[in-house]
Parts: structure tokens; C-alpha cells; sequence
């Protein structure tokens, strides 16, 4: 069978690519091997263009934004369920300084329609500085989303549940082939899972793991808090708690130490008496170097494809990203600087160069 595109991984970033592929009317196979602490199924699906830390428009935010929006309320649309929703998040100040910032900042035409001070009263948090409202958020319920991605393309042959073996693709005549079936060109989505492929495991990706509580609580409010850590309200008295943030640890387990960590940072918002516990996940994030995504053109391989490297934001960027590599692949239009993968190709290893020579170039 021949096929314009592989797919390699069905997370976020694998979807939304099957997703705009099969909106261009292209012909795609994808192939997810079912990890289930990827980042993308353990993502807690929050939408912003801020990045909190420092009260900052994050790089190309409010663009990022806007596209994502429109092209997650189309899938709603297309699925006629609610997998996207608005939201308003309410930041919790930790001190002074970080309100008097905030301040400023809404006297910023840059932030106008995203960030204002909030001035209603907080029943059972405590806000010794005040807080301050993101209105410009929303949330993607991940797992449903990609529930709704595999179940769309199992049923039409195009997704398959399988373990990509990257010493079994050849190139003949310009073309992939692999496992019987013939691909123009290959895209891969495989999130940390690069590190383990000679392809492109020559960028500089690195795995931050994530891990995230659930609780039951009758005292949490049914909104997204931000105070260093989140809470976001998933039924009525379900909240997810996260999420920390380690490159040092790589172990394939939920730890205690991030346990003590999250409930220490909810305990400064609010008293943890009556809050149980009732899961516990992890994920690795896939991460870069200079901390901007890793998107392009395989340097040797002709029509290989990398997006990955968006850690914790994939879901604010894929949208966007991903349209731009499509165009990029066939209307020629250059990737962002920024993004594209030609910064690393000083970084290609002899492993690289010889795996490419393997495929029959």
C-alpha cells in the first residue's frame, strides 16, 4: 500500500499532524506503541500564553494562542464532544513584588485581554499578596482527545498499535518502505523515545519528568489555581495537582520526594486537612537545549521529519508548528529560526551518518 506520510507516535503533537493531514486530504498511517507515561497522557491539557514565573508574554504566545484556539474548537465541532474549554486561571501571588509586576503589566497594551488583578473575595485560600487572573486559558482534555484521535483513525486502518523499528525502514527510489507498505515521506513524533533512535538522536532532547496528583477535596475550588503548582477541577471534588519539574530523574516510577513537594506548595494556598489522595502518575516531557521546539528536515535523509522539544507546551504550539512544517514541506515556506533543527547539525554523530547510509542512500 502507499501512503503520502508514517506518522511515528499518536501523543499530542502525532494527533494534531494526522489531524491536519487528514484535513489536506493526504493518506497517512500512524504508528503509537502505547507507552502510557509519555507526557502527553499524563498532561494536564492547560492552555495559556503566559509564562507565569515571570509574568511574561511566553515567545510567540498570544499567536500561538489564537491559532490553537480556533483549531481545537474546530475539533470540538468535529467530534460534538467538549474537548476544549475556556477557562479563567487565577494566579495566587507570592509576594509583593510578583503583585506589583502583575500590576504593571495590565497597564500594558501588550496584555490587554489576558491579564487583570482579581478583586472577588477566596473563600478557603490563602492570599496573604492578592492574585491575579489569566483570562485568556483554557483546557484540552487530553486523554479524551487522543482517545477520540485513536478511535477515529483505528477505525479506518490508519493508526496501528505497534512498536517502530527504525532498523527496518529502507529507502528505495526516494521512497520509505516499512513492513510491507511504501511512505513519500515520515514524520516523526516520538517525544524522548529520539533519544533510542538513531534518526535524530543526535539533538540535544532532554527528559523532564513530570508527576501529578489526583485528590478528592470539598475545600478546593472548582477552578484552575496557579501558586507554583496547579489545581484543576475535574469532577465534582476530583482535583489533579501538578506538576514538578526534574531532568535529574529518570526512573520510570512516581516518588515520594514529588509528593512531599506538591502537597507542600498546596499547603500555602490552602489547609490540606481534607484533602485524600487518591493517584499518583509520572511522564517524561521531551525538552531542548535552548528550551525552543525541534522541528525539520532530517539534514542527510531526505523527507525525515522531526517535531518534538515543546516540553510542557505542545499543546499551545503543535497547532501552529505543525501547520507551519507542512507548509514548509510543500508550499517551501522556511521554518522559524527559532525552531528548525538546521541550529543542531553540528551535532550529527557517525552513528547518524552510518544509520543513513543503512537505508540505502
Amino acid at each position: 500500500m502507499n501512503y503520502d506520510f508514517l506518522i511515528v507516535g499518536q501523543g499530542i503533537t502525532g494527533s494534531i499532524v494526522a489531524l491536519q493531514l487528514k484535513k489536506n486530504l493526504k493518506k497517512f498511517k500512524i504508528i503509537e506503541d502505547g507507552n502510557p507515561n509519555t507526557s502527553s497522557k499524563v498532561a494536564a491539557g492547560i492552555v495559556h500564553p503566559i509564562s507565569l514565573k515571570r509574568c511574561n508574554l511566553s515567545w510567540r504566545g498570544r499567536e500561538f494562542y489564537e491559532f490553537s484556539d480556533a483549531f481545537y474548537k474546530e475539533i470540538n465541532i468535529e467530534s460534538s464532544i467538549e474537548l476544549y474549554k475556556s477557562y479563567k486561571l487565577l494566579r495566587i501571588f507570592a509576594s509583593f513584588e510578583e503583585q506589583n509586576n502583575w500590576i504593571g503589566k495590565t497597564n500594558n497594551e501588550i496584555y490587554k485581554n489576558i491579564l487583570k488583578l482579581n478583586n472577588k473575595e477566596l473563600n478557603n485560600l490563602k492570599n496573604k499578596f492578592g492574585s491575579g487572573v489569566i483570562e485568556l486559558c483554557s483546557r484540552l482534555s487530553v486523554n479524551k482527545f487522543l482517545d477520540f484521535v485513536s478511535s477515529s483513525f483505528l477505525k479506518s486502518n490508519e493508526l496501528k498499535k505497534d512498536l517502530f523499528k527504525p532498523d527496518e525502514i529502507k529507502l528505495k527510489n526516494n521512497r520509505f518502505h516499512y513492513k510491507g507498505n511504501i511512505y513519500s515521506k515520515v514524520i516523526m513524533c516520538d517525544g524522548v523515545n529520539a533519544l533510542k533512535n538513531p534518526m535524530f538522536n543526535y539533538l540535544p532532547i532532554i527528559p523532564n519528568k513530570g508527576e501529578l496528583l489526583k485528590v478528592s477535596s470539598k475545600i478546593l475550588p472548582q477552578q484552575i489555581i496557579n501558586c507554583g503548582i496547579f489545581s484543576l477541577p475535574e469532577t465534582k471534588n476530583i482535583f489533579t495537582i501538578g506538576s514538578t519539574y526534574s531532568n535529574e530523574d529518570q526512573k520510570n516510577n512516581i516518588t515520594m520526594d514529588a509528593k512531599k513537594y506538591l502537597i507542600k506548595k498546596l499547603n500555602k494556598i490552602i489547609e490540606i486537612d481534607g484533602i485524600e489522595i487518591i493517584d499518583q502518575k509520572f511522564g517524561f516531557r521531551p525538552t531542548s537545549l535552548d528550551r525552543k521546539p525541534l522541528i525539520g528536515e532530517h539534514p542527510i535523509i531526505k523527507n525525515l521529519f522531526t517535531v518534538n522539544g515543546m516540553g510542557s507546551k505542545a499543546i499551545l504550539m503543535a497547532p501552529m508548528l505543525v501547520s507551519e512544517l507542512l507548509n514548509y514541506i510543500y508550499q517551501k515556506k522556511p521554518l522559524d529560526s527559532m525552531v528548525n533543527i538546521n541550529r543542531f547539525t553540528k551535532k550529527i554523530k557517525d552513528e547518524n551518518i552510518d544509520y543513513a547510509k543503512s537505508l540505502g542512500l
